[in-house]
């Protein structure tokens, strides 16, 4: 088993043992401190990911969001091309055998050329993250490939149990630009 399926399966088995309220209280803490930041403070346009399963909840955050007027975007992996789809949200849902809720592939999506022009920021979740900003998600690198060479801010939303020092990291790998976490904003130092 590899380096990176061990930090999988030993941050999964932490979300999966996080207490229900501590972890509600913990996603809107760190709501709170996201929307306090530069980068979420100015942007009208965010694309989101929406959680499941143990995720840190962002459910709270994306009505947040509409409410307060922004236009909200959100992502659809795609299995057969391997890319990340953009949509504008709200549009219609459909709940993958695994509990992920994503845009149906009918949902209008915006072109690569828009998401370069109308993105502002992205929130982005993951299994993992560590102080340099790398983020250790599922596997498929379906965040990689589509952040690679956007101009636009990446912060990584996530419960403190969720960090750990250092992740292993590959010339694909693309850092997050911040992570915000219940109790603290890491601010990764550009090399």
């Amino acid at each position: 088993m590899s380096r990176k399926q061990e930090l999988r399966d030993e941050l999964a088995a932490r979300l999966a043992a996080l207490d229900p309220a501590v972890a509600r209280a913990a996603a809107e803490r760190v709501a709170e401190r996201a929307l306090a930041t530069t980068e979420l403070r100015c942007a009208r346009r965010v694309l989101t990911c929406l959680s499941f399963g143990h995720e840190l909840d962002t459910w709270r955050l994306v009505a947040q969001l509409l409410a307060s007027g922004r236009e909200l975007f959100v992502p659809r992996a795609d299995r057969h091309d391997g890319q990340l789809h953009v949509h504008r949200y709200p549009c219609e849902l459909e709940t993958l055998r695994f509990g992920l809720r994503q845009p149906v592939r009918s949902a209008p999506e915006l072109t690569p050329r828009q998401v370069d022009d109308e993105i502002e920021v992205a929130l982005v979740l993951g299994l993992g993250f560590d102080r340099h900003g790398i983020r250790l998600g599922h596997g498929r690198g379906y965040f990689d490939r589509f952040l690679a060479g956007k101009r636009f801010p990446s912060i990584g939303l996530a419960f403190d149990e969720q960090l750990v020092a250092e992740l292993p990291a590959e010339p694909h790998d693309v850092p997050m630009r911040l992570v915000v976490t219940p109790s603290r904003t890491i601010r990764p130092r550009r090399a």
